[in-house]
């Protein structure tokens, strides 16, 4: 069925091969979600060479790649590549062949941070804490995967201390938690402080701990005026706009992005998250829930942000399932994760407008404050 991505001397095999349907069902899988013929062909290759030998050994399919099957096939076959790039795609293709379901589908790995373990006394206490937070504060997903990173790294911290229940924590502890963040900026170390105060706040309501220590964490000042916004003056956002090549898909996606950024300021989660339902064309405005503040947002469509969008939508946007306005142009065409900023569309529009060695921000932000310096300094604007 897909001969083609064989070379010749492994036809026979291919054929002969009692994986044959799982590989071809794969192959598929592949070919439907727009995968690049050279990329098939990789993965369709490293899977008869894998069955090959699992059919040689007499052995079944394991279940999963951590199995001594799999893990000695990796030591034999990872000696003879010497490219990092050739290494990933053999991994991903083992795993892509083992993970996948019935129906081909198999889920996309994506890099993430790991959340250690820690004791369980603690880590009860974490998880009903962000149980709370998340059922009476309301915290987006980030903010609560944010904060349980942060408790993580406590709890790490006071086991080392010797502390073993959380009324055994006291302000010492919080207090050398605090010192250890100290190559941290100051404005992370802010966030640390808020989740511990959070934290303990709720241990006490709980009964968790027999006194209030928020006021035992020691937060650094934050001068107002000791971090000028970085911003861009109009001539450089024109500049900008106008060096993206919007003859091509990936061009006409981005030059979208840095419109809505430009023009409305919208953070990259709110543009990431931008719904096909949001665009009311007919009454020409765009409804948005943003992300951070879960607060509706309803703006009128100006007319750039219309034409960047209705040539991205017609000539730009590749076919998919999704719903969502920007996705990948690579295979798998989805949505992009929730840890992409889309700070590399920045850069490359930087990068083409000549304005690649400025300093400061290099991300969406820039816009943010851009729109917001220009809006404050119009005549009659109010002061703050």
């Amino acid at each position: 069925m897909f001969e083609h991505f064989i070379p010749l001397a492994g036809r026979e095999a291919y054929r002969a091969s009692p994986h044959k349907d799982r590989m071809d069902l794969l192959t598929q899988s592949l070919v439907s979600q727009r995968y690049r013929p050279a990329v098939i062909g990789q993965h369709l290759r490293e899977w008869l060479r894998f069955s090959t030998e699992l059919v040689a050994h007499q052995l079944v399919v394991p279940t999963h790649r951590s199995a001594s099957v799999v893990q000695a096939y990796f030591v034999r076959r990872l000696a003879c590549c010497g490219s990092a790039s050739r290494k990933r795609v053999i991994r991903a293709s083992i795993r892509i062949f083992l993970e996948a379901d019935a129906h081909g589908h198999f889920r996309r790995r994506v890099s993430t941070q790991t959340i250690p373990v820690v004791s369980r006394w603690m880590q009860t206490a974490i998880d009903d804490y962000l149980t709370f937070v998340r059922t009476h504060r309301g915290l987006a997903v980030r903010t609560l995967e944010k904060r349980a990173w942060q408790l993580t790294q406590f709890a790490q911290s006071v086991d080392a201390m010797g502390v073993a229940r959380v009324d055994a924590i006291a302000p010492l502890h919080l207090q050398q938690f605090m010192a250890q963040r100290d190559q941290l900026a100051v404005a992370t170390r802010r966030t640390y402080a808020v989740t511990l105060r959070s934290f303990l706040a709720w241990a006490y309501g709980a009964g968790l701990a027999p006194v209030d220590w928020r006021v035992a964490v020691m937060s650094p000042r934050r001068f107002r005026q000791a971090g000028v916004r970085d911003w861009l003056p109009e001539l450089d956002i024109t500049r900008i706009l106008a060096a993206v090549d919007r003859s091509t898909p990936i061009g006409r996606r981005d030059y979208a992005v840095l419109v809505l950024a430009a023009r409305y300021g919208l953070r990259p989660s709110d543009i990431r998250g931008l719904s096909l339902a949001a665009l009311d064309w007919r009454h020409g405005i765009l409804s948005i829930q943003q992300a951070k503040t879960g607060r509706t947002l309803v703006l009128p469509l100006v007319p750039d942000v219309v034409e960047a969008l209705t040539a991205y939508l017609r000539d730009g946007r590749p076919p998919t399932t999704s719903r969502l306005v920007f996705v990948r142009h690579r295979a798998p065409c989805e949505p992009f994760v929730a840890t992409n900023n889309l700070a590399t569309i920045v850069r490359g529009a930087l990068r083409r407008a000549g304005l690649a060695e400025r300093t400061g921000r290099r991300g969406l932000y820039l816009f943010r404050h851009s729109l917001s310096r220009a809006v404050c300094s119009r005549p009659g604007a109010r002061s703050r």
